[in-house]
């Protein structure tokens, strides 16, 4: 992710490579440009682009507006709300998902600390509850990690469990579920119908919740 000042104004810019594209896409999603390329970009190239689509890209951002100033943490919506500091700190304050930076542009890493942090006092103060239940008496490791494809992975053989950062946003029932699964697989490594007798019995209504879970699509800017 990338800042960009074209005509006064600031952009979020995330470039996608995909070596096989034959061509370079620019579009607007969740409050910021997204450049799918097959090559390596300047900055004089991503600025020229910007310029030559400003309208457009400014009447897209208009009309998801409402959507890039809110952000969802524990299955709750905040308003955003950006201050110059020459702290760098992300934090609740009522109603509001606060921001403070000199650098707007670590904004993104601010928020992906914030959930961090969260997801790792979820996991201390749960993980000796859900590891008797499984019957885990080994160290497992926990990584967190800002990916988009899912919301946790597990690695058996290295007692390994790695969440994705955004499960912050969810309530915290979803957010058990998915450390639930990830324990189940110390003993099932694929989804057999075992796996999932074996998560329930410890995770009543498993599927139930992680159906619900899958239906939530937040599109907020971070």
């Amino acid at each position: 992710m990338i800042l960009v000042h074209v005509n006064q104004i600031d952009f979020f810019v995330e470039l996608i490579y995909k070596k096989f594209n034959k061509k370079i896409y620019l579009r607007v999603k969740d409050g910021r440009i997204q450049i799918t390329t097959p090559t390596k970009l300047s900055i004089y190239t991503i600025e020229d682009m910007i310029r030559r689509n400003f309208n457009s890209i400014i009447q897209l951002m208009n009309e998801t507006k409402k959507i890039e100033d809110k952000i969802h943490f524990l299955g709750k919506e905040y308003l955003l709300e950006y201050k110059e500091s020459s702290c760098s700190l992300a934090y609740l304050c009522e109603d509001k998902f606060i921001i403070e930076t000199m650098d707007i542009s670590s904004a993104f890493k601010l928020v992906e600390l914030f959930y961090k942090d969260a997801l790792q006092k979820i996991v201390e103060t749960y993980k000796e509850e859900i590891f008797s239940k499984f019957n885990i008496d080994f160290e497992v490791q926990f990584e967190y990690k800002n990916v988009k494809g899912y919301y946790g992975e597990c690695f058996p053989k290295k007692h390994k469990i790695i969440l994705a950062t955004k499960l912050a946003k969810y309530d915290l029932n979803f957010i058990l579920s998915v450390i639930y699964h990830e324990c189940a697989h110390f003993k099932y490594l694929d989804h057999q119908d075992a796996f999932y007798q074996y998560l329930e019995e410890r995770f009543p209504n498993y599927r139930t919740v992680q159906k619900q879970l899958r239906s939530i699509k937040y599109h907020d800017k971070y």
